[in-house]
């Protein structure tokens, strides 16, 4: 009877990263020097996690951090603008008194 040698079995393959989850998490991180970025963090960020869903790929966690990151800096920006419009429109009206 001939010897039978086991084939080792491949693993199976690991999926694929998204690499619009890194772009989005860039564009965020970048956001907190250039706002505008953030923006597109926040766009890049939602559609990485349409595409992650779809083709079950790696990267949810770091398209996640960049739709964080992304809001949390829009929001503040949003924040900043009104306390600064508030302090000039109060400024401007105390001098208007003088």
């Amino acid at each position: 009877m001939p010897r039978v040698t086991p084939v080792p079995s491949k693993p199976p393959p690991t999926p694929q990263f998204n690499s619009m989850a890194l772009v989005a998490f860039a564009l965020s991180v970048l956001g907190i020097f250039v706002l505008p970025s953030a923006l597109g963090g926040v766009v890049c960020g939602h559609l990485a996690r349409r595409q992650i869903r779809r083709t079950g790929e790696q990267g949810d966690a770091w398209a996640l951090a960049a739709l964080i990151l992304g809001y949390l800096l829009l929001l503040l920006s949003i924040a900043g603008l009104l306390v600064f419009g508030g302090v000039m429109i109060t400024m401007f009206g105390v001098m208007s008194f003088m």
